[in-house]
């Protein structure tokens, strides 16, 4: 059920990126900048791993036998909320995209990912190491792309680990940091 959450939202945002007349049936008279689906690909990066997490995820758990399915009891549990913050995400990226709420939807997915993928490898153990190793790598990338072109349209600034003070977490560096607007204007 989870997987096919993930594939509703994305085909949506699919179909009404490439067609004016999805946008026209829900009555939206705002379209995407130019700039808007820069951001766009890899905020879909980011809900196509969501996706491919959760359906390796769902094949590696059918394929166990009845000794290891006491041990995996815990993983639907872990997916709950992904659909949700897909959705969030998701419902982000619709115009008027506002750069700000789409990259605080899109950390959300990134963290409970992040979460996953670590609670994942505790359960199952060294065998699945080469895939979860993978999907991580794959929400690191489209973070990195995200925070880059956050970068590039000044509404994040590149923080190395020095600037980050003691006790606090990065999160709170990159709250101090906000305060630009998608135009690049401080608030």
């Amino acid at each position: 059920a989870h997987a096919n959450i993930i594939k509703d939202a994305l085909r949506e945002l699919e179909e009404a990126k490439n067609s004016d007349s999805f946008m026209e049936d829900f009555e939206c008279e705002e379209n995407w900048s130019d700039s808007d689906f820069i951001i766009m690909s890899p905020l879909l990066g980011m809900i196509k791993t969501s996706g491919a997490l959760t359906k390796k995820t769902m094949d590696t758990v059918k394929k166990c036998d009845q000794l290891d399915k006491l041990r995996i009891d815990a993983i639907p549990n872990l997916f709950a909320k992904i659909p949700e913050l897909v959705d969030d995400l998701a419902l982000s990226l619709y115009p008027p995209l506002d750069w700000n709420v789409s990259k605080t939807e899109a950390w959300k997915l990134k963290d409970r990912m992040e979460e996953v993928i670590t609670q994942l490898g505790e359960i199952l153990g060294p065998d699945h190491k080469t895939w979860l190793d993978f999907m991580e790598k794959a929400v690191k990338h489209n973070t990195a792309t995200v925070q880059g072109i956050l970068i590039q349209h000044g509404m994040a600034q590149l923080q190395l680990g020095e600037e980050k003070e003691k006790g606090e977490t990065v999160k709170e560096v990159e709250e101090k940091g906000e305060g630009a607007t998608k135009n690049g204007v401080s608030s």
